[in-house]
């Protein structure tokens, strides 16, 4: 487990499947994915939405960079992983805190020779005391105890169901050529 913070946020982020497994406002120890019912955490999908497609879950992660506020974790392709999406990728995550904003990016690299078509999901559970309004490029979160944030994106696709925020990206990178998506998370 990875932790990073800043004196108004602190976030751990699990090698495994570079999950984020707390989000947590200092001013008061309000952990953004903690209901009555337990733990919730944020999954990451690549290059596939579905459980069973999704390398991010299946694939080791390694920490390639670690500073106080950000912690950046890197997943590439394995032959394992070639057989059932015959392309080569690298794919980094970055969770960065700044004041009382949380970016994260993703940097994902297209090594074949082949246009590779992909989904990128940032899928985030929240108990059901919360409620989102979804405006252009952003969901604006309301929940317990008057605490509210906004999660903004021009690379994703912005959407609230099921008591999810599910950031989600569906494209194709071209052949050998990278790219960068980003989003926010901005606690009120």
């Amino acid at each position: 487990m990875q932790t990073i913070d800043n004196s108004l946020l602190q976030v751990s982020v699990d090698e495994n499947g570079a999950q984020m497994n707390h989000l947590v406002k200092l001013a008061d120890n309000f952990d953004y994915l903690q209901d009555r019912e337990g733990q919730e955490h944020v999954t990451v999908a690549f290059p596939a939405l579905g459980h069973d497609d999704n390398w991010a879950l299946k694939l080791p992660w390694t920490v390639v960079d670690k500073g106080d506020a950000r912690v950046s974790l890197t997943l590439i392709d394995t032959p394992k992983s070639y057989k059932k999406f015959p392309y080569h990728f690298e794919v980094m995550v970055t969770y960065a805190i700044e004041g009382n904003q949380l970016n994260v990016s993703f940097y994902l690299k297209n090594n074949s020779n082949k246009d590779m078509p992909f989904s990128l999901g940032f899928l985030m559970p929240l108990s059901q005391e919360w409620q989102a309004q979804t405006e252009l490029n952003k969901l604006v979160l309301t929940g317990p105890e008057n605490h509210s944030g906004e999660l903004t994106s021009t690379d994703f696709k912005l959407q609230f169901a099921d008591q999810k925020a599910d950031c989600v990206c569906e494209t194709t990178l071209n052949k050998e050529s990278d790219r960068t998506f980003k989003l926010s998370f901005t606690i009120a």
